[in-house]
């Protein structure tokens, strides 16, 4: 670090307000403040030495007592601050403060958010867990894809886009007896994804209120699960565990949590627990079996299902408007650490016909379609979501809806805005390439 002088503090001092614990993060590994930050004018202030001490930041520090400035020479940056002034200049330009500098506990306190974003970083607040987090290295967003019963072709012309892949081959049952549900070149797929860099997770399904709630009130089905998880790992050498559990109960949410914590505890800090979640806004009347600030805090990375807000039982409609994918973004991001959050992406669409179940729509059978029948293009803007209508020959008409690059790189400028961790997205292998020709943009 480079050298720092210190500061000699004159006997001004500053009776700071009460406040709450804030938590601060600086590139993702949270930081303890003595004394603790302070609430300002609804701005956070620290300890200046917090910050010139700080790894990410190293600077110098010059005081002038004859004017009562501070100055930071820092990151290419020069700031001066001025006890008890809003006056500020960052490289000879004037800005106006919130809160002015002050003196509390022989520290001298400035704005954090100003000085960090003056130097270059990112800040967000998250106001329910009152944290700060503030990111000076900008980290890629991750790439979170599913592998399942996947053509290798589209795994291997993509791979350079994934971060980490989920091979979901693995499914459970009441017991917690972990199974293959196929296993075709399950120890090959593995290696190579290794070979370039792809981070590995073994994901495991169970769908259903009854066999989830035996599995997960019962003590011994939790431990047999999780035993079998962790043998798993070892054995295969996978980077973590991906946790997919859909239909359950919302009496069984205090359940769920539990065996996240205890599986978490059995993979230890070195594997990631990832646990997908249906999408929620906060405005929702059901009640819901995801206890989303708990498992927020216990994994390492959540899956936001934020697709399926039509569904193949339910009337025609867009997979993922993009108001409600905005609304799931603001929310999540307020009771769990947005870089956690891996908002989940949809390549697949859904074919209603005229008052009947839907059926998956693939690349492949879209072109089917084509080719058979006149199908129209359509836009809707409300949703943004592009859409398709056709008449088959017993005369009903047809609405499918799907994603295409416009309206997936507007759901990625939603991922950025929030600062998520990254992306998900149900599976490798449909045959669609709108989302890879959005990650390819955003390389």
């Amino acid at each position: 670090m480079v050298a720092v002088m210190i500061l000699v503090f004159f006997p001004v001092t500053y009776m700071a307000q009460a406040a709450s614990t804030v938590n601060i993060s600086i590139d993702g590994k949270d930081r303890q403040l003595n004394p603790p930050a302070q609430i300002v004018n609804d701005r956070t202030m620290v300890p200046l030495r917090f910050i010139v001490e700080d790894s990410a930041l190293q600077g110098q520090v010059y005081w002038d007592q004859s004017q009562q400035k501070v100055a930071l020479d820092c990151r290419g940056h020069y700031i001066e601050l001025f006890i008890g002034s809003k006056q500020a200049r960052v490289d000879e330009k004037d800005h106006t403060l919130d809160a002015p500098p002050f003196l509390y506990q022989d520290r001298t306190y400035v704005p954090l958010r100003f000085l960090t974003e003056n130097l270059g970083a990112q800040v967000t607040w998250n106001s329910l867990q009152r944290r700060v987090n503030i990111q000076f290295d900008q980290v890629q967003p991750r790439v979170f894809a599913y592998y399942y019963y996947s053509p290798w072709v589209e795994l291997e012309q993509n791979a350079h886009l994934f971060t980490d892949i989920a091979f979901r081959w693995f499914e459970t049952n009441s017991k917690g007896e972990l199974n293959y549900e196929y296993k075709a070149d399950y120890a090959k797929t593995l290696a190579w994804a290794r070979s370039k860099g792809i981070r590995t997770h073994a994901s495991v399904v169970l769908m259903g209120s009854d066999p989830l709630h035996t599995l997960l009130s019962n003590a011994t089905n939790r431990s047999r699960l999780i035993n079998a998880l962790v043998q798993e790992v070892r054995n295969s050498g996978y980077d973590g565990v991906n946790i997919d559990f859909e239909l359950m109960s919302a009496n069984d949410a205090d359940n769920f949590t539990t065996f996240l914590r205890e599986l978490k505890q059995a993979l230890g800090t070195d594997k990631e627990l990832s646990v997908a979640v249906f999408g929620r806004t906060g405005k929702e009347k059901w009640a819901t079996p995801y206890q989303y600030d708990k498992i927020g805090a216990i994994a390492d990375s959540v899956v936001v299902m934020a697709y399926d807000y039509h569904y193949s039982t339910s009337a025609s409609g867009p997979i993922a408007p993009l108001w409600w994918v905005k609304e799931v973004a603001q929310y999540m991001s307020k009771v769990m650490p947005a870089e956690k959050v891996l908002m989940g992406m949809a390549t697949y669409g859904y074919d209603w016909p005229q008052s009947a179940k839907a059926t998956s729509v693939t690349a492949p059978k879209l072109i089917q379609l084509q080719s058979k029948y006149q199908v129209l293009n359509h836009w809707d803007e409300a949703s943004y979501s592009p859409y398709y209508t056709y008449w088959d020959e017993k005369g009903r008409q047809h609405e499918v809806w799907l994603e295409n690059q416009q309206s997936l790189t507007a759901k990625w400028k939603v991922v950025d805005e929030h600062q998520l961790g990254g992306v998900s997205f149900w599976r490798i292998g449909t045959g669609f390439t709108d989302l890879y020709k959005v990650l390819e943009e955003q390389q």
